[in-house]
């Protein structure tokens, strides 16, 4: 009989058994300045990505300069490329630490090296009645200065155009700032320190500045959302309950602007006013409360449960990890 061949060779996982979610960075790999050159190429990488991305739509003829002419169609395409032009940050994230941290680009995600699809629609249906209690109490505490504004009914047939090219735009543009303020700057200075809030506040305080926030209560309502959803991140393991709840509250957003024919006011959330601050105060104690329950209930983890002789293939496809 021919010798049977040699059993292969386990590829190490550079993710060792029981690490929360902000530790994830912290593997065989990890140099003490890997964060910070790792930081650095994630920024070369987005902008060469959207230095690309530009040039692409330049290509295409869409124009991304501001106009007061453009119709709702015009206002559409503008606002989808701007989504587009955020959304390049995810690629250079996952890149980012794939390449500049030598781990699984998974581990950004969660401790199962991947997006828990079921959790993550969990996550987004527990995501929609905070989302509805949150613009109800904007709508009831503006009720006067918002009568009469709106920029009219656009119609259903433009509408329902808007909405098939926002949803999966918003999903990712969503998905992206979650992935660099929630994700790599929480697991960035987590590879340094045990306590994940100094990564949270880094990231939420980033993340905030990049808003450009013109009022006290834009820059408050954006902390909380950051403190809220990092923390969220950490007890629950990865990233599903902030992209959710950052999704589902942006699609409601751009839907009625979208509806009102208002999708080139470029305001923010860190232009809001005290309204904004008291719903979000509301909403998002109830969001985490939801989140927390259905993440004990489901029996999941918060910890990585990789073997040390797990491979990287099996780490990237889910075995041996939290399911």
């Amino acid at each position: 009989y021919p010798p049977a061949p040699p059993a292969p060779v386990p590829v190490p996982v550079r993710v060792p058994p029981g690490v929360e979610y902000h530790r994830l960075a912290r593997g065989d790999a990890h140099r003490w300045w890997r964060p910070l050159t790792g930081t650095l190429l994630l920024g070369g990488i987005w902008v060469a990505l959207v230095v690309l991305t530009v040039a692409v739509l330049a290509a295409a003829g869409v124009d991304l300069e501001p106009s007061a002419a453009r119709s709702p169609i015009g206002e559409l395409v503008d606002f989808a490329a701007t989504l587009l032009l955020i959304g390049t940050l995810l690629p250079a994230v996952l890149l980012a630490a794939r390449l500049g941290q030598r781990r699984p680009a998974g581990t950004v995600t969660s401790v199962a090296g991947r997006m828990r699809l079921r959790w993550a629609a969990w996550c987004a249906l527990a995501a929609v009645p905070a989302i509805a209690v949150q613009l109800g109490v904007v709508l009831l505490l503006e009720r006067d200065t918002t009568a009469g504004v709106g920029g009219g009914w656009v119609g259903w047939p433009v509408l329902a155009l808007s909405v098939a090219v926002l949803l999966p735009l918003v999903a990712v543009q969503s998905a992206a700032e979650e992935y660099l303020a929630r994700g790599w700057f929480v697991q960035a200075v987590g590879s340094w320190l045990r306590t994940p809030w100094p990564g949270i506040v880094l990231g939420g305080a980033l993340w905030t500045a990049l808003h450009v926030p013109s009022t006290w209560a834009g820059v408050a309502d954006l902390m909380l959302f950051s403190l809220v959803t990092g923390w969220l991140t950490v007890r629950t393991g990865g990233l599903e309950a902030a992209v959710a709840l950052h999704a589902v509250g942006n699609l409601a957003v751009c839907g009625i602007v979208a509806a009102l024919g208002q999708l080139d006011d470029e305001s923010t959330a860190g232009d809001a006013g005290w309204s904004l601050l008291a719903a979000d105060s509301l909403s998002l104690p109830l969001y985490a409360a939801m989140v927390l329950t259905l993440h004990r209930r489901l029996g999941l983890t918060r910890h990585s449960a990789a073997r040390p002789d797990t491979s990287a293939a099996e780490w990237r496809s889910g075995q041996g990890a939290d399911r």
